[in-house]
């Protein structure tokens, strides 16, 4: 049995659930890429490299790609770009519309997200939610339902730097946090 501090995790996925996947390890799959010259390309040509020649699908290409840039001090964990993004999300014991009508209620949203200001951008009324932040970064929301609970997927984007991502993580574990007790309640 391996020594699980010996095995290789690249974005939470195993070198064992890689190697199941696309046949290779991390890597195997790392040395690939060198060999190919990745590490002195950008990302839209790993891209076109691993899309043209590797033949996997395309989620595990992205994976692939995310893992290799990120390994080789490429791209930073959270970084899309030049920017960065975090995701937060919440499962709350509370009807779809429920927890929809907390996110567009000027009452509700002053107890659970206080002093935020965002402008609507767009919306799929139940599903999504697309939002100006006023430091001109995106926050997008997505909402799921399933058996009598709502999945609550907030992904904030067009951040400037990693310590961005750190007081976002916390900002929205806290406000969902808050949003999710407020509903329990």
């Amino acid at each position: 049995m391996a020594n699980l501090f010996q095995i290789k995790r690249v974005n939470g996925v195993s070198d064992d659930t890689v190697k199941a996947k696309t046949g290779k390890k991390w890597d195997e799959w790392f040395k690939i890429l060198d060999k190919a010259g990745a590490r002195m390309m950008d990302h839209r040509e790993i891209v076109s490299l691993v899309n043209a020649q590797l033949g996997l699908t395309p989620w595990w290409s992205q994976l692939l790609i995310l893992g290799y840039e990120q390994d080789r001090g490429i791209r930073r964990k959270h970084q899309r770009g030049e920017r960065y993004e975090v995701d937060r999300s919440k499962a709350i014991a509370a009807p779809l519309e429920t927890v929809w009508d907390a996110w567009h209620d000027p009452a509700a949203l002053s107890r659970w997200l206080p002093g935020a200001s965002f402008e609507v951008r767009g919306s799929t009324p139940h599903r999504t939610l697309h939002l100006n932040w006023p430091d001109d970064t995106h926050v997008a929301v997505k909402f799921t339902e399933k058996a009598g609970k709502t999945r609550v997927v907030v992904c904030h984007g067009r951040l400037r730097t990693s310590a961005d991502v750190t007081r976002l993580q916390d900002y929205w574990t806290g406000a969902l946090s808050r949003l999710r007790d407020m509903l329990a309640g």
